[in-house]
């Protein structure tokens, strides 16, 4: 009665210790999983492969039967190599009945015709050349005498005359000698006095000329200022000599610049040891000249001394 009680009061008891669902018997031949609802097998993804492969066969195939490659294999393999291609015929044949003449028979005949002298055919004769040329050379004596033109006149132009070259030989024509150019002479300007020395500068040609009044005594290639710091032009004179000095300026900086002489503000006539490029402008607005010529113009020259820049 007991064993009753209890059994009726399991699943109570269950129930209160959380148990929401009975227990299921267990088949250990079949395993602990549940049985469940058969899946059913999805036939679109197969049908679709096939499709898909059939497509690509056939556009493989067209692609083939389309390609100029294999209808030039397949002409080769099934067509005879030697095989040509019919001529065609691209005109009508037409009959037209040839015209019926009677035959011509023509005679030889044995007239000869003369012709007259200026139409006779000319002889060609053909002469073959020798193998090798023959050079004849005509020994002249050394004393003859030249024809003057009364001779050429007295000889009758209806006489054939034999030609005769001669050579003179001319003597070398002697090359003139280098001359240096020379100025042109200047009166002094205004201030000079007779026989005093005073310098012509000449921005134009790049010379400068000392004068001893109007007497040129010596003349200097020189460089000048170019376009973008031009040299002053006027009359001006020496204000200061010196015999070596730094100078120096935007972007330059020279020691020891030798036979200055400043004629106007900062600038002046002096040597140049940085350049060789004299006749061509290349200062920043001075007169450069070679250090020889520097040192003569600077013991030539006293303060006071009259520089002239022109163009």
């Amino acid at each position: 009665m007991n064993n009753r009680f209890a059994n009726s009061q399991e699943p109570a008891s269950q129930a209160r210790m959380g148990e929401t669902a009975p227990r299921r018997r267990v088949n250990p031949l079949k395993g602990s999983q549940p049985k469940g609802p058969k899946k059913k097998r999805n036939f679109i993804l197969p049908v679709l492969l096939v499709v898909m492969g059939c497509g690509v066969f056939l556009f493989a195939a067209w692609s083939a039967v389309r390609s100029p490659a294999l209808a030039f294999i397949i002409n080769s393999a099934y067509s005879p190599q030697d095989q040509q291609p019919a001529p065609v015929q691209r005109f009508a044949r037409v009959y037209i009945a040839k015209p019926t003449q009677p035959a011509v028979q023509i005679q030889p005949t044995s007239t000869v015709t003369s012709l007259p002298p200026s139409e006779a055919p000319t002889q060609v004769v053909v002469i073959p050349p020798t193998d090798i040329p023959t050079l004849e050379a005509a020994i002249l004596p050394e004393t003859q005498p030249t024809a003057t033109l009364e001779q050429v006149a007295a000889v009758d132009p209806n006489q054939p005359a034999e030609a005769v070259a001669q050579a003179e030989i001319v003597p070398d024509t002697p090359t003139p000698e280098y001359a240096a150019p020379t100025a042109v002479a200047y009166a002094p300007p205004g201030g000079v006095g007779n026989g005093e020395r005073w310098f012509d500068v000449d921005l134009s040609e790049q010379r400068m000329y000392a004068y001893e009044g109007d007497t040129l005594m010596r003349t200097f290639i020189v460089s000048t200022g170019t376009w973008q710091t031009p040299t002053v032009t006027g009359r001006f004179k020496v204000w200061i000599k010196l015999r070596s000095a730094p100078m120096s300026g935007p972007g330059y900086y020279l020691p020891d610049v030798p036979y200055i002489m400043y004629f106007h503000g900062d600038y002046g006539i002096h040597g140049t040891y940085w350049h060789n490029n004299f006749g061509v402008p290349m200062s920043h607005g001075c007169v450069n000249l070679s250090i020889p010529d520097a040192e003569w113009a600077y013991n030539f020259a006293v303060v006071g001394t009259v520089v002239n820049v022109h163009y």
